[in-house]
């Protein structure tokens, strides 16, 4: 356990980055979150035994169970074939 963390500071200590087996993104965003103590060394935990890091496991726990709600853009590339307005 001691090796999970780092001088009880909360932060993880460093290991190489696994990609998850996700689709690819067309790019990421730096998000920060507020975790309780025990849910950040739950995250950790689940992180290090299954390979991942916590953003990898965040990704997947969030593509796997937040599937309610969809978001989508039909209007194409630079808004082409939606409704043309004749000049």
């Amino acid at each position: 356990m001691a090796d999970v963390l780092d001088g009880g500071t909360g932060k993880s200590r460093k290991r190489p980055t696994v990609k998850a087996a996700t689709r690819l993104a067309a790019h990421k965003v730096k998000s920060t979150i507020h975790l309780s103590v025990e849910a950040s060394q739950r995250l950790d935990i689940h992180a290090t035994m299954m390979g991942l890091d916590r953003s990898a496991l965040v990704e997947k726990l969030i593509n796997d169970h937040l599937r309610r709600y969809v978001v989508s853009d039909r209007g194409g590339p630079d808004g082409v074939g939606g409704i043309e307005a004749d000049a």
